[in-house]
């Protein structure tokens, strides 16, 4: 159920995350934006991203939306999560409706209050770390306006958040992500999700089904193992004794 749990807060975090990861090293740098954009665009993203926005989003309501995905993941059937492994069609039939939250609750009772304290803790960590992320985010997302729009199209934006109703679209238009409203829809979707799972899969298997399959360690030349070694700041293995 931990691993669940991470997994659904990886896949439910990612769109705040990728705000902030860079880009790939291979990827060509970019022209920088126009001065005259930029200096609008830097103000729309103060608005868009005001200071401790990540804080108050990773609180309160992205924890009622994870503790939402996870229960309603709890009421999946284990025949589900056997196809994603695998099982025969008739070893996922026998397993019937069995749901995750009856096998947890024999394997550990206090699963559902530790699964809420565990995900509790992550955010309050996650909080943290993407409040002193904020300043980037801010450049980051001024730069990406600036080469988007149009210097009249960011001075209109700056006109509407400058009104009452703009000013109230600006500061919480990304926490709305994370709003109970958002909660609802991504726990319902949940056992859909997971019903299409074993077609993702599969679809992910075709799609390197003509590369070779990956090297075991017992595969390595001499060489090879070294080099990996070496990689890893590790000893080389002593000489087997003959």
């Amino acid at each position: 159920m931990k691993a669940l749990a991470t997994a659904l807060l990886l896949a439910a975090a990612s769109p705040a995350l990728a705000q902030t990861q860079p880009p790939a090293a291979s990827a060509p740098a970019a022209a920088a934006p126009d001065p005259a954009r930029l200096a609008v665009a830097r103000e729309l993203a103060d608005k868009l991203i005001p200071q401790g926005m990540y804080q108050r989003m990773l609180g309160g309501n992205f924890n009622r939306m994870m503790e939402s995905m996870v229960g309603s993941a709890a009421e999946i059937p284990m025949r589900d999560f056997a196809q994603m492994g695998g099982m025969s069609e008739a070893e996922v039939a026998a397993l019937g409706q069995t749901t995750l939250r009856e096998v947890m609750e024999i394997y550990d009772p206090y699963w559902q209050e530790r699964q809420q304290r565990m995900m509790r803790s992550m955010m309050g960590e996650m909080g943290k770390l993407m409040s002193t992320l904020e300043p980037k985010v801010r450049v980051a997302l001024a730069r990406a306006y600036a080469r988007e729009y149009t210097l009249p199209e960011l001075q209109a934006l700056q006109r509407f958040f400058a009104t009452p109703a703009g000013s109230h679209y600006a500061r919480s238009s990304m926490e709305l992500m994370m709003g109970p409203d958002m909660a609802q829809t991504m726990a319902e979707a949940m056992p859909e999700i997971m019903k299409q799972m074993p077609a993702l899969v599969q679809a992910a298997q075709a799609g390197t089904k003509d590369l070779p399959s990956p090297r075991k360690a017992e595969d390595l030349t001499p060489q090879e193992r070294e080099k990996i070694l070496k990689l890893l700041g590790a000893k080389s293995a002593p000489p087997a004794k003959k």
